[in-house]
């Protein structure tokens, strides 16, 4: 799934896109997408200027997006069905993401209970894990 597909199932929009392919797709189950870290991102201006690292919000976000995809793929088309992050729970940074690096996500849902998912996420650079944990989405 490339991201016009995407862009079709979650709202987000560059800049603010964290997703830039979906691999794997069992909608509500199970999710892999990628994303490609751009040198050029600004962030990495001030996030640090002699060792650039990416912040680790952003990390959160490719999780919560992949979710999102995930969440939103049972639902296509749907006006309003949109899974918005709710909480973020227990997550773990384990090694610096640095420009030029391509994170694999993958997110399981873990069980639900109606609106509300639970979600567990994963972020991987060259079969490494650089950070994981799990948040809660909510269907709006």
């Amino acid at each position: 799934m490339e991201r016009t597909q995407i862009e079709r199932i979650i709202p987000h929009r560059a800049p603010s896109l964290w997703i830039d392919r979906v691999e794997e797709l069992e909608p509500g189950v199970r999710c892999v997408a990628w994303k490609f870290i751009d040198p050029e991102n600004p962030a990495f201006a001030g996030h640090f200027p002699s060792q650039p690292i990416l912040p680790g919000i952003f990390l959160i976000e490719t999780v919560a997006q992949t979710a999102g995809v995930m969440m939103g793929a049972l639902m296509p088309g749907e006006a309003g069905g949109v899974a918005l992050l709710a909480a973020v729970n227990r997550f773990k940074f384990l090694k610096p993401v640095l420009p030029g690096q391509e994170l694999r996500i993958e997110t399981r849902k873990l069980t639900d209970s109606g609106a509300m998912a639970y979600i567990e996420g994963t972020v991987s650079v060259d079969g490494g894990i650089v950070a994981t944990g799990e948040l809660s989405v909510v269907s709006a």
